[in-house]
C-alpha cells in the first residue's frame, strides 16, 4: 500500500509524543490483540515496514489495526461490520 511510508512517519511522531501507546493489531492467526507498549521505531525489512515496540515486540505495519484509538489506513470502519467483540 502506498500509504505505508506516510503512515509510519505519522505513527512515529504521534506515538512518540506519549509515554505509552494502546496498540491493536492482528496476530499471525488473524486474532485481534490489544497491548500497551511504546512504539520506538520503524524498520524496513525486505520491502516491508516493521513497527518496533519498547518491549522488543515487532509487528508488521499492515497488521496494525489502530494506535491510541486512531484507525490505521489499512483498515476502515467498514472493514468490521459486526458488533461482535
Amino acid at each position: 500500500m502506498q500509504n505505508s511510508s506516510k503512515y509510519s512517519s505519522i505513527l512515529l511522531v504521534e506515538a512518540g509524543s506519549k509515554p505509552q501507546n494502546e496498540i491493536k493489531f492482528f496476530d499471525s492467526l488473524g486474532n485481534r490483540k490489544t497491548i500497551i507498549d511504546l512504539i520506538t521505531r520503524i524498520k524496513k525489512e525486505e520491502g516491508a515496514e516493521i513497527v518496533i515496540l519498547k518491549s522488543g515486540i515487532e509487528i508488521p505495519i499492515e497488521r496494525i489495526h489502530s494506535v491510541d484509538k486512531e484507525l490505521s489506513p489499512y483498515y476502515s470502519n467498514d472493514f468490521f461490520s459486526c458488533d461482535c467483540v
